[in-house]
């Protein structure tokens, strides 16, 4: 804009000196001097106009300037959002964490109720054990000269008896296995053999009573053609470790133990 005008004024400068230059008479003089300042007042015109441009440009600029300073000052705000989303999802991983502590605790919540209902069950068939033990205890508490494999023998009919099936029930028989074999208790039908003591002093003893169990339960397995539906090892009395060593045991070679006192 500044170049335009600066052609027009050299322009008109030149065609005014031009017309009083070439001027004869004093009427075109007056014409030219007319002109001449009607030229100025042009010119100063668009000096004006040209400075308000300026200052329309320079407005322009400091808009520009202040759309800068808020682009800016957007990408402040969106690194500000990013921090916040960031601390989010690490939020969101703690709760993850916590989530998967409270299923690993829920699950050992179960296995700890799953080891409570086993435990329920083993007292439940202790209790049935007790009770059976006591009934044929009351039973034969007046039979004359009853020994403690008849006791057994009236558990035993009673605990399979529970379980659907009626047997008769020997004691103190012989087996012709690979040899003769002295049984304390013996069911055929379904295949129960069993050893009854009276007191076993020590953890050999017991170990002695359950390796006699053992062999004679293979030794009628192979002569029968069958597997053993129960074994079982029935002591009158025996001391407190020797009771405990024989639970144990029990529970690892599954023989059902009628156990009476311990001291």
């Amino acid at each position: 804009m500044s170049v335009d005008l600066k052609i027009l004024e050299e322009t008109v400068e030149r065609a005014v000196r031009r017309a009083l230059a070439e001027t004869r008479s004093e009427d075109l003089k007056i014409l030219a001097e007319a002109i001449k300042v009607m030229a100025d007042y042009i010119r100063e015109g668009f000096k004006i106009f040209d400075d308000r441009f300026k200052q329309i440009d320079d407005r322009f600029n400091k808009i520009d300037d202040r759309f800068n300073q808020i682009d800016r000052r957007f990408k402040q705000i969106d690194r500000r959002f990013k921090q916040i989303d960031d601390r989010f999802n690490k939020i969101d991983d703690r709760f993850n964490q916590i989530d998967r502590r409270f299923k690993q605790i829920d699950r050992r919540f179960k296995a700890i109720d799953n080891r409570f209902e086993q435990i329920d069950r083993r007292l439940s068939t202790l209790e049935n054990n007790v009770k059976y033990l006591m009934n044929a205890v009351n039973e034969l508490k007046s039979a004359v000269g009853a020994t403690l494999e008849d006791y057994t023998s009236v558990w035993l009919s009673r605990w399979l008896e529970e379980r659907g099936f009626k047997c008769e029930i020997k004691t103190r028989a012989t087996v012709f296995a690979d040899k003769p074999r002295e049984v304390d208790i013996l069911c055929l039908e379904p295949l129960v053999i069993g050893e009854v003591t009276t007191t076993i002093r020590t953890v050999e003893e017991a170990e002695d009573e359950i390796r006699k169990l053992l062999e004679n339960v293979n030794a009628i397995e192979k002569i029968h053609g069958t597997k053993h539906y129960a074994k079982l090892i029935a002591i009158e009395v025996a001391p407190e470790e020797v009771a405990e060593h024989l639970k144990k045991r029990a529970e690892e070679l599954g023989i059902v133990l009628i156990l009476g006192r311990k001291y």
